[in-house]
């Protein structure tokens, strides 16, 4: 699919507009940035190191930090060493099974990407370990007109958080990725300098002052099965076309699911390649992974929410899945370097987001789909920091809504 003259999208590709907010006689910042990953399995040295790598990209104390880890680590250590050695804001989340790079991901690592500002103000931060309101509350105290909102959340929030935004900083785009851990056991967390949370909420406001473009995709073409989600409860559907949900899904996905049908549970790897879009009105798709099965009552749960009568759309992912999705991951790229103030410049750093469903999909095939030739010579020596997540958030480019989403990969460019 290609980018047109104008910079919009063809049907299916996420995108936004972003119309830069520099205030009157501010000047453009200028950015530098550096990443760093460790394996070391001293927490304290993994961190250090990671900082003495990503420092390389920058001079002087860094505007902002993002960290991450896997759940293998004492998150709460990975958080506190960063913390100490660190004197900026921290933002972060745990990432399931690895930390993702180009040429492949590492796994009981941690990690970061420092960017340092020429201005003051480019960056602000919004923590609370409970309540998305009070998170978005602390921002809009620190940063009436973001750019750009990036969201760090857990499993279960997103939709609330997205809600409160859209309240508060209406029109404003938001991006981003859900903590997630090794095994669907709640060990996730949500970092900041401070504390971190399996709870928590972290909002970063990007100033008008940097260049931003972002992109969240779902790569999947609609096929001709198409049902309509007629009872709905959140994340929840009870049936679809007037029947038990759980008998029409069953009947899709086949026996490979008999025994959750039968006793409930979780369906994850059965259904990681098999997206179900829902139709928007604009015509654009919002990729959902069917998670769960209710046993006796006959429900399935959702990892997004369901709204009732929305048309659910079965969606293939062609080779996707044995190619480590790489072509994914450039497109990724390539669509974020188009847009919102980011146009025709050239970006610093970036924060790669894909979804753990995806990762499940591919399986071995994930450092191949990393190694793409594409994209390793797309970002070069670009520092990146890859996390893999429960969750995608991004704006709709048609619709211009802020949507929670599922098997979907993105990217975040500052420049």
């Amino acid at each position: 699919q290609q980018v047109n003259k104008m910079g919009s999208l063809k049907k299916g590709r996420a995108n936004f507009e972003i119309q830069q907010v520099n205030k009157m006689g501010s000047s453009s910042a200028k950015l530098s940035a550096g990443q760093g990953t460790s394996v070391v399995e001293s927490t304290k040295d993994a961190v250090a190191e990671a900082i003495k790598k990503a420092s390389e990209g920058i001079s002087g104390t860094p505007s902002i930090a993002f960290i991450s880890c896997t759940v293998s680590r004492d998150v709460e250590e990975v958080r506190g060493e960063f913390s100490k050695q660190l004197d900026c804001p921290i933002s972060g989340i745990t990432s399931s099974g690895g930390l993702l790079a180009k040429n492949g991901s590492h796994g009981n690592s941690v990690g970061c990407l420092l960017v340092k500002s020429s201005n003051k103000g480019s960056f602000a931060t919004s923590y609370d370990a409970k309540s998305g309101e009070d998170a978005v509350k602390g921002l809009k105290d620190k940063m009436k007109k973001p750019q750009v909102i990036l969201m760090f959340a857990t499993p279960g929030a997103e939709e609330g958080i997205i809600e409160k935004l859209h309240e508060t900083f209406p029109d404003v785009p938001v991006f981003g990725g859900t903590a997630a851990d090794d095994a669907l056991a709640g060990e996730w967390r949500v970092m900041s300098k401070d504390s971190s949370s399996e709870t928590g909420v972290s909002l970063v406001g990007v100033a008008g002052d940097v260049k931003v473009g972002a992109s969240m995709l779902g790569p999947y073409t609609a096929t001709d099965k198409k049902v309509v989600a007629t009872k709905t409860e959140g994340r929840r559907v009870f049936e679809i076309d007037g029947k038990p949900a759980a008998d029409w899904a069953l009947e899709w996905i086949g026996d490979d699911v008999k025994e959750q049908y039968e006793k409930g549970g979780l369906v994850l790897p059965q259904t990681a390649q098999s997206p179900l879009g829902i139709k928007q009105a604009s015509g654009e798709y919002v990729t959902n992974h069917l998670a769960a099965f209710g046993g006796e009552e006959k429900f399935i749960d959702f990892f997004a929410p369901i709204v009732q009568g929305s048309e659910l759309v079965v969606m293939d992912s062609g080779d996707g899945p044995s190619t480590g999705y790489g072509s994914t991951f450039e497109k990724a790229y390539d669509v974020a370097l188009t847009q919102g103030s980011m146009a025709g410049s050239s970006p610093v750093a970036g924060l790669l987001i894909f979804c753990g469903g995806m990762a499940i999909a591919v399986g071995d095939h994930l450092d191949k789909g990393l190694s793409n030739e594409g994209f390793v010579s797309k970002i070069d020596s670009l520092p990146i920091l890859g996390t893999t997540c429960f969750g995608e958030q991004g704006q709709l480019p048609e619709a211009k809504t802020n949507v929670q989403r599922n098997l979907s990969c993105g990217m975040i460019l500052l420049g």
